[in-house]
């Protein structure tokens, strides 16, 4: 545990928190959103440069909204935040586009069996984090997944078509309880 704490608290030097031993936690909880947010600026800069312009912006906030509203609600339960990962907001964004396009939350390809997705399409006018996070919870099954202990990162892909908007959020997990739901 001390070398976790050593390693965490080297990180979070590397972006001038200082934390001492007794608020780690707490430091390492308020880097989490900056991250989040960081993470959806790059993802956002990659789209444009990339003529990629089809993604309403307010989907990017969404994305970063969606991560937030779960850490916090991890957080309310004494759970620590969870780290956006890049490669599982690409994988999540493909997977909810492709939704999108079809109009149906199809199975998602999970070759290491480390993936926990859940997937949900709501009108665009309800498309905020509050909601998406709330209706999750609202399910006993998806609120266990939600709030599970054991995740490494987060990533989620949030696409529209016509008035509908289909979010995905991906967790990774340890290979031996990977699970698919969809809302």
């Amino acid at each position: 545990m001390q070398n976790l704490e050593n390693q965490v608290r080297t990180w979070l030097q590397q972006f001038g928190v200082q934390p001492s031993q007794a608020d780690i936690i707490s430091s390492l909880s308020r880097a989490i959103p900056i991250l989040s947010i960081l993470l959806t600026a790059i993802l956002s800069f990659n789209a444009i440069s990339s003529g990629n312009t089809s993604q309403a912006p307010q989907l990017d906030q969404l994305r970063t909204d969606v991560i937030a509203k779960i850490n916090y609600e991890r957080n309310q339960q004494g759970l620590l935040s969870i780290t956006p990962g890049v490669d599982l907001h690409n994988a999540a964004q493909k997977e909810a586009e492709e939704n999108a396009a079809t109009g149906t939350e199809g199975p998602v390809a999970d070759p290491a069996e480390d993936l926990v997705v859940l997937q949900i399409n709501m009108p665009y006018g309800q498309a905020n984090a509050d909601y998406i996070v709330d209706t999750l919870l609202a399910s006993p099954a998806h609120r266990d997944l939600l709030l599970a202990p054991s995740y490494q990162a987060v990533g989620v892909g949030a696409a529209y078509k016509g008035d509908r908007v289909w979010v995905v959020v991906e967790f990774t997990i340890n290979a031996t309880n990977s699970v698919e739901l969809t809302g």
